[in-house]
């Protein structure tokens, strides 16, 4: 990404543009003692406004407050520049709309806790991190987004799911394999599933679908999607079913085997199903 151009920083009232790099602007060390007076007596403003707050003179301070933020922009607490850190599916534009701040805002203006919540708001978003550094004065946010883990397909459209089984509300187009999950009500169900098959990585990553059968249990499929092996979970007490199946693998190699299906339903035997 291309640094940005001297002449930007002097434009006034320009939307700043959330950066995955940022350039460094020069210090201003002159300005620094008469800079942190100025942090002090907004520090004081803030002080007497919380004192006052339901007095009638508190609208005055609000006021005073909000020049003093004005006055501390023009003099070397202007934002700028924005630092995002691990965005990968998150556009820069939609960030740029939540974080909607100018270059010539003051950067102890920016409520953290308040933008923090509005990024988390964004579908790919699972965590956000945001502080402050000055001299230069940047905004630094580090996100955390949503991993998929699988696709859930309903009315021929695909829906992306993260590890808590929660649908990411947002345009996908799925690039690489990913487990297809059918059913109805199959997401709220997902993440009591993932909390037993994620026990074992290998035999998890064979697996192709997954499908809530009648709102009661699952099947999977592992390896092809047409004609894989179809594992048939029971209603309960799905986690000494997967336990079996990976003593079952561990001993016989189930993927080297041409099985249709391995029954796992019944607590006292495993009915397999050989291809013919």
């Amino acid at each position: 990404m291309k640094l940005l151009k001297n002449k930007i920083f002097q434009k006034r009232q320009k939307p700043l543009q959330a950066q995955n790099r940022f350039a460094l602007v020069d210090k201003t060390p002159v300005r620094v003692i008469g800079n942190l007076l100025i942090l002090l007596i907004i520090s004081c403003v803030f002080v007497t406004t919380v004192a006052l707050r339901d007095s009638v003179i508190s609208k005055q301070f609000d006021d005073l407050k909000q020049q003093l933020f004005d006055y501390s922009s023009q003099h070397g607490f202007g934002i700028n520049d924005i630092l995002i850190e691990g965005r990968k599916k998150t556009t820069l534009s939609s960030l740029n709309e939540k974080i909607n701040l100018n270059r010539n805002d003051s950067i102890l203006q920016v409520n953290l806790d308040e933008l923090k919540t509005k990024i988390e708001d964004l579908p790919w978003i699972e965590r956000a991190e945001l502080k402050r550094s000055y001299f230069p004065n940047i905004l630094q946010i580090s996100l955390k987004e949503k991993q998929v883990i699988a696709l859930y397909q309903s009315n021929g459209k695909y829906y992306p799911i993260d590890k808590h089984g929660n649908i990411i509300h947002t345009d996908y187009i799925p690039n690489v394999p990913s487990m297809i999950i059918v059913g109805k009500h199959a997401p709220e169900k997902l993440f009591e599933l993932f909390n037993v098959i994620l026990s074992d990585p290998e035999l998890f990553s064979h697996i192709k679908a997954a499908i809530f059968k009648s709102g009661r249990r699952w099947d999977l499929i592992f390896d092809d999607l047409d004609n894989g092996t179809k594992v048939l979970l029971p209603e309960e007490n799905i986690e000494h079913a997967w336990d079996k199946l990976i003593k079952i693998n561990n001993k016989y190699g189930i993927f080297k085997r041409k099985l249709t299906s391995i029954d796992l339903r019944l607590e006292d035997r495993v009915n397999v199903e050989i291809a013919q």
